[in-house]
């Protein structure tokens, strides 16, 4: 949970809060955006430009978000900020699952006997995970 300070400016600043009861006690101005779930990020994310100065922001709510997926509520979400994740690693998602994205990778590094796409395989495999709790939840 976030509070974009000066979000629509050159130089906004991000502030992060560990509840949502502590994100809604501050006070914001007309210039702040509260950024309360993984889809308000998502959203601000399709309207701002790769080069707007909000971006890198936009870019550590995402991290956290992915570290932390117990706090994303939709398959949706889940899978759009992996996607976009993937996107900032140049990896074309095809269309596939994330298993299988996850699995592709997994064999590129193999061939290549590198460790490129070790952390990102990671969160693809976490991001399955919480899709599967997601999935039980619906039942």
């Amino acid at each position: 949970m976030f509070i974009l300070r000066n979000h629509q400016s050159d130089t906004p600043s991000l502030e992060s809060f560990e509840t949502p009861e502590a994100l809604n006690a501050v006070e914001v101005s007309y210039a702040d955006l509260r950024l309360s779930t993984a889809d308000e990020l998502l959203r601000l994310y399709v309207d701002t430009a790769d080069s707007a100065p909000l971006m890198p922001l936009l870019k550590q709510a995402r991290d956290f978000y992915i570290d932390d997926l117990d706090l994303v509520g939709s398959a949706a979400e889940v899978t759009g900020l992996l996607v976009w994740l993937m996107d900032e690693h140049g990896i074309d998602y095809r269309g596939e699952t994330l298993e299988a994205t996850a699995d592709r990778l997994s064999d590129i590094d193999i061939e290549a006997d590198t460790d490129k796409y070790t952390d990102l395989i990671f969160h693809l495999k976490d991001a399955v995970e919480r899709l599967y709790d997601l999935e039980m939840e619906d039942w």
